[in-house]
């Protein structure tokens, strides 16, 4: 548990066998915490200088030898609190050059088809449709039979920010997934119609601005396709009308 959770907050397992190592074994040489923790001699000393940045061990010397010293496990909320500090700036460096960055983006000639692997990858696919489009403007979905649970709760998730934003949304889904439409049918700016059961299908195809999203939601090794080209977006909104009018409300 302790290891784990000092992990979660950077520490490499390296700092963190010298770390406890120091803890249980006060002030101590280089010869002692090599004993202590597993870790050779030259490695050793590269740990222990991380630590030392990281105000997490202090070392004092004696007789020409260094002696290194654990700090106080409550100086790593401060060490959080410094993180987090530094982080927020980061960000607010970012925000500061995305600008200039969206220009440079815009002017480099954009790819006709991308693919996005793994549900990290769905996740930036998603996130496309919900940055492109702005208030007012339509994202079309069709098919989609079933998903993961934890998925159906993300992408309800976004869905939420989606109708937050004001974008509309028109869906097209499985009979069979009616679990959905309950979870979603009362969002603003979202409605819903149903494709026949034969229509089961593991995919759904997005259509949105001049892009086309397809999600091929298998467990094991979800893909999105995304295409970026008008003339094939136009075909496929007006394949979408005829299957709106064709479904069931």
């Amino acid at each position: 548990m302790i290891k784990t959770t000092l992990k979660q907050i950077g520490l490499t397992d390296g700092e963190i066998k010298i770390y406890l190592g120091l803890l249980e074994i006060g002030s101590s040489s280089i010869t002692n915490i090599i004993k202590k923790s597993g870790i050779s001699g030259s490695k050793a000393y590269e740990v222990l200088d991380r630590l030392c940045k990281k105000g997490l061990v202090s070392f004092v010397i004696k007789n020409n030898v260094r002696y290194f010293e654990a700090s106080s496990p409550n100086r790593i909320l401060d060490y959080l609190d410094e993180k987090s500090h530094e982080i927020q700036e980061e960000k607010n460096n970012i925000k500061k050059i995305i600008p200039d960055l969206i220009l440079r983006e815009k002017s480099a000639k954009q790819a006709e088809a991308k693919i996005f692997t793994g549900f990290e990858g769905l996740k930036t696919a998603n996130q496309d449709i919900i940055t492109s489009l702005k208030k007012g403007e339509e994202w079309l979905s069709m098919g989609l039979t079933e998903q993961p649970e934890s998925w159906e709760i993300y992408f309800t998730k976004k869905q939420k920010e989606r109708a937050k934003k004001g974008i509309l949304h028109r869906h097209l889904i499985n009979e069979k997934y009616k679990s959905l439409y309950e979870k979603r049918k009362k969002l603003p700016h979202t409605k819903f119609r149903f494709l026949p059961k034969d229509f089961e299908m593991p995919t759904s195809t997005e259509i949105y601005a001049d892009k086309i999203l397809i999600f091929i939601l298998v467990k094991e090794n979800p893909i999105a396709i995304m295409i970026k080209n008008q003339h094939v977006s136009d075909s496929f909104r007006k394949y979408f009308e005829v299957m709106w009018k064709m479904a069931k409300n």
